[in-house]
């Protein structure tokens, strides 16, 4: 009898301990689907973001470019054409040597207009930056700004360049575009130097001018336009898992410095 009720007592514990276990057992499973979906919603959430943040750059790569289109076809493109139009209407029948010199300089300025507008036509698309490399890319930028007079320049890139993503690389040259519209602007500059440093392990660019500078503040979303822009430029240096840091004093300048980890396509 004794042995009987003492089995009974065993069987009910083992099945007291199962049942726990069991219990155990779903409320895990179901706390681990609970974290799973949420981990996973996060991610959509995170890709969501990064893609409307990319579209965004993009976006603001094409208004910047049109800006530049049409201050080019103003000051370049358009006064060279009004050049070949007055040659043509002093073109004068009669003296031949005048004639033959006139329409040659003509040719040459519509060769030149030409290659300027096809080089134009290949930055209304932001795969122009995958197409010719971000540095070259870059590097267009600082030519338009010289070609305007107003600013000499200065490009300097290291041997051995790799490419980063594309999805990164857009974001990056928005950033650099940003910078130079930024000196272009607000830093009453003459000259601006930019250095491109491809390294073993991460991309180092310094965007850096001669300008009038600015009084730190020790808050970067401060309400003004260089600190809501500077947010802007960290958010998405976040967002590809880089680095910026601005340096200015008044009188003194502005260093833009950005680090990139390198990165696998």
């Amino acid at each position: 009898m004794q042995e009987t009720r003492t089995v009974v007592i065993v069987i009910i514990a083992v099945i007291i301990v199962l049942l726990f276990l069991g219990i155990f057992f779903l409320i895990t499973l179901t706390y681990y689907n609970s974290q799973k979906r949420k981990l996973m919603n996060e991610k959509l959430l995170m890709q969501s973001t990064f893609h409307q943040e990319l579209l965004k750059t993009q976006l603001e790569i094409q208004e910047q470019t049109f800006l530049n289109i049409s201050q080019e076809i103003h000051d370049n493109i358009g006064q060279a054409l009004s050049f070949v139009k007055l040659n043509i209407n002093t073109v004068d029948v009669y003296n031949p040597e005048d004639t033959r010199a006139k329409l040659l300089e003509s040719k040459d300025l519509l060769t030149k207009t030409i290659q300027d507008l096809r080089d134009l036509s290949k930055t209304l698309n932001t795969s122009f930056i995958q197409d010719i490399g971000l540095a070259a890319a870059i590097e267009q930028q600082l030519f338009f700004l010289k070609k305007t007079g107003l600013f000499v320049t200065s490009f300097r890139v290291s041997e051995n360049i790799y490419k980063n993503p594309p999805q990164t690389e857009i974001v990056l040259y928005r950033i650099v575009q940003e910078l130079l519209n930024n000196i272009v602007r607000h830093a009453e500059a003459t000259s601006i130097n930019i250095q491109m440093n491809y390294l073993a392990d991460k991309l180092v660019i310094r965007v850096s001018d001669n300008g009038k500078g600015f009084l730190q503040s020790s808050n970067p979303g401060e309400k003004n336009d260089m600190g809501l822009g500077l947010k802007n430029m960290l958010s998405r240096m976040t967002m590809i898992h880089g680095l910026i840091s601005v340096e200015s004093a008044p009188g003194k300048g502005t260093t833009a410095l950005m680090e990139l980890p390198k990165q696998t396509q």
